[in-house]
């Protein structure tokens, strides 16, 4: 990768400074040896989690080593790391006392003789801080014994260390007190040419107890003269351990009792963490993809990183948002948009709660849009009082907006009441966009921006890539296919066939060159009564599996006779003539064809010539065609077998007229049982308070010569051997009254 996943550890290298830290230690590591010369001070040098501190320390280290020169010695404390005060005390007495154990050598040389009172000097503070350890370590034993930390198989370690003090004070003749210690100590330190910088660092990672130990130990434990302690925290966290530890109500009063002066890490100069995330993520995708991140899509990123990067607020920030994608778009990028790939992980690292209802709410949508669940009025009014609570601005330019949001999250707006928020209705340019260009708002892509996987209720684009490269290279293997998806349900009962029909959406299209166009017709006109025979169940509240494919054949139609007319026509001739889905070709695709023309209707469906997928004259000439091959005896013969006979029947009457349908009613429906199974056919539907069938009084008119005559045959008919359908032919007659 063009930078290997970031293990958040501090920089400590002054090439990897990327906020000016180098800079900052420079000028403060001189003020800090000034302060180890005096009476001692404790600096605090406070940040916030993930702003830098400990690399700012690495940096103040570095400058710090040339302080030795001068005689000022650098010690660095972990107390998070150690288990109990015995170890906390010693973590910073030790390392004082090993400082002058190494000057008390140095003045015993030969060279040295002249330093031997210097030697015996350090030599005498060195047993004194070590007695002033133990005789502190059994004063804090009792707090650090509450703390609970233990060693295996011993006791408490306050407990033991409170042993050992007192063991200790048992051997001495007469030992002094800590008070008596620390001023001895003090006293011998000042006449030394020495001091000390202790380093106390992630004291916001310390338990309550621990955290008042610690600072107590600063303030109380080792507050000798020529020593600055800086002390590294969050100011939050550590006064709101020192309140619980305390039992205070404000910790931050009595941190201000122990640290003499702060230095807080400077924010990050504007736009620099944005800046490093846009080089970082721009680096990745050339790395990945072989090219740079260009046109429209640059511009998308740059838009996601200044919105949605505006939430950014430390350097751990920007790790945790950088290895989020360095660690999974590898896996997902040629499924995926890397702008809003990008936008979804700083989303996440900024805004959790957002992202978390963001992975709902798409999910949901998608299960809608697939066909596969509905939402009620209740989930909406739920979903959208969420929204509105996780973006509460009303500025269109804030990234905490739903106006803002709306840009890359579909059916989101800002209205009221709060069901109304979600899940509307989106234009269609805007969805075939977001399937197009595979966005976070795709609903056969999201999955893959959070779980890394499709949904299951989506077909996957390797199989769609496929039927667009069978509607080039092997339209039999097509029509195969398509057969096969015609016949496979999902979870929601609904056929794979029909999703292919969703996911070919104009956008895509319009990318199919003239083969892909010429087959995918052919493929999907030849199924289709094959289709209908599986699946002609009424779509209530959406477009017929029948209109659907007509969606999808006109467009394709249309496009393949703006680049090849003849071509266009050639095929046109061939749906009229041989296209073996003659149910749906006159019940579906010539009968649209007349609405959209004004022939047929009031006039309401008719639409521009640039629409028609036809033009008149060719439509006249398909229509002759089709009435020719519908007088076809051996084909009528067929027609009540064919899966929608209504809809062939209309398409029958509106192609030719009410005449030759008419005789063909008489002549069928003599005998009594297919009169009845005619009629059956011929029932409509509705919705009101549950789906009814109705056989509609225009119906009968249409297609008998007296549809009075026919409502007393069904009514003779009760009392017949046909008596179950003819009741049930008879009660959809009289709901067909009120509907």
């Amino acid at each position: 990768m063009a930078k290997e996943l970031d293990s958040d550890r501090a920089v400590e290298v002054s090439d990897n400074d990327e906020f000016g830290f180098v800079g900052i230690a420079e000028k403060l590591a001189p003020r800090v040896v000034e302060a180890s010369k005096g009476d001692g001070m404790v600096i605090g040098l406070e940040g916030r989690w993930g702003s830098g501190k400990t690399s700012l320390v690495n940096f103040l280290r570095s400058e710090l080593k040339g302080a030795e020169a001068e005689h000022i010695h650098t010690i660095t404390v972990a107390p998070w790391l150690n288990g109990d005060t015995a170890s906390l005390v010693n973590s910073v007495l030790e390392p004082i006392a090993d400082v002058l154990h190494l000057i008390e050598n140095e003045a015993a040389t030969p060279e040295q003789q002249a330093g031997a009172e210097i030697a015996e000097n350090v030599g005498q503070i060195r047993e004194l801080i070590s007695t002033y350890g133990s005789q502190t370590a059994r004063k804090l034993a009792p707090v650090a014994t509450l703390a609970g930390y233990a060693l295996p198989g011993m006791q408490a370690a306050g407990e033991v260390l409170g042993a050992a003090a007192a063991l200790m004070d048992n051997m001495a003749e007469r030992p002094l007190t800590p008070t008596a210690l620390k001023a001895e100590i003090i006293e011998k330190i000042r006449a030394l040419d020495v001091g000390f910088v202790v380093i106390l660092d992630d004291l916001d990672r310390l338990e309550p107890a621990q955290a008042v130990e610690v600072v107590r130990l600063v303030r109380s434990v080792a507050d000798f003269p020529k020593v600055a302690y800086l002390m590294c925290y969050d100011r939050d966290v550590l006064a709101d351990a020192l309140s619980e530890g305390l039992k205070v109500k404000d910790g931050d009063l009595f941190l201000q009792k122990i640290v003499q002066l702060t230095f807080a890490i400077p924010l990050p100069e504007p736009f620099d963490l944005r800046t490093q995330f846009r080089q970082e993520v721009l680096k990745l995708y050339k790395e990945l993809q072989g090219i740079d991140l260009a046109g429209d899509a640059l511009e998308d990123l740059e838009s996601a990183v200044d919105q949605e990067g505006q939430g950014l607020a430390t350097p751990r920030e920007v790790k945790l948002a950088l290895n989020g994608i360095r660690f999974t778009y590898p896996s997902v990028k040629d499924d995926v948009y890397f702008p809003d790939f990008c936008r979804l992980h700083l989303i996440k690292t900024t805004h959790f709660k957002f992202y978390k209802w963001l992975e709902s709410y798409l999910s949901v949508r998608s299960i809608i849009v697939s066909g596969d669940g509905r939402v009620g009025a209740d989930e909406k009014k739920r979903c959208g009082k969420e929204l509105k609570a996780l973006l509460p601005s009303q500025k269109p330019d804030s990234a905490r907006s739903i106006w803002h949001a709306s840009n890359f999250v579909p059916g989101i707006e800002a209205r009221q009441p709060a069901k109304d928020t979600v899940f509307a209705a989106t234009p269609q340019y805007k969805d075939e966009e977001f399937v197009s260009l595979k966005r976070l708002g795709s609903p056969f892509h999201y999955r893959f921006y959070f779980a890394l996987t499709g949904p299951k209720t989506i077909m996957s684009d390797a199989d769609i890539d496929e039927a667009l490269h069978l509607s080039r290279e092997d339209v039999p293997g097509l029509i195969e296919s398509l057969a096969g998806y015609a016949k496979t349900t999902r979870q929601s009962g609904r056929t794979w066939f029909e999703h292919i029909l969703d996911r070919l959406e104009d956008r895509v299209i319009g990318e199919l060159d003239e083969e892909q166009l010429s087959g995918m017709v052919t493929g999907i006109c030849e199924v289709m009564d094959t289709v209908l025979e599986i699946d002609n169940v009424p779509r209530f509240f959406a477009p017929s599996l029948g209109r659907l494919a007509g969606r999808v054949v006109g467009e394709c139609l249309r496009r393949l006779n703006g680049m090849n007319p003849e071509r266009h026509h050639k095929l046109a001739l061939w749906i009229a003539a041989e296209c073996s889905s003659i149910n749906w070709i006159v019940g579906g695709l010539l009968r649209t064809e007349l609405f959209h023309h004004g022939h047929v209707g009031n006039g309401d469906q008719r639409t521009s010539p640039e629409e028609w997928v036809f033009s008149e004259d060719l439509l006249q000439e398909l229509l002759d065609i089709a009435r020719k091959r519908i007088s076809d005896q051996e084909l009528q013969g067929q027609i009540l077998a064919m899966p929608d006979v209504s809809g062939f029947m209309y398409g029958w009457r509106d192609i030719s007229g009410e005449d030759e349908p008419k005789a063909w009613v008489t002549q069928v429906t003599i005998d009594d049982e297919v009169f009845l199974q005619f009629l059956q056919e011929m029932r409509g539907y509705a919705v009101s308070d549950r789906v009814y069938y109705p056989l509609h009084q225009q119906t009968l008119e249409i297609f008998f010569e007296d549809a009075d005559a026919v409502v007393d045959r069904v009514e003779s008919l009760v009392e017949s051997e046909h008596a179950a359908e003819a009741r049930n032919i008879r009660d959809a007659i009289k709901q067909g009254e009120g509907f």
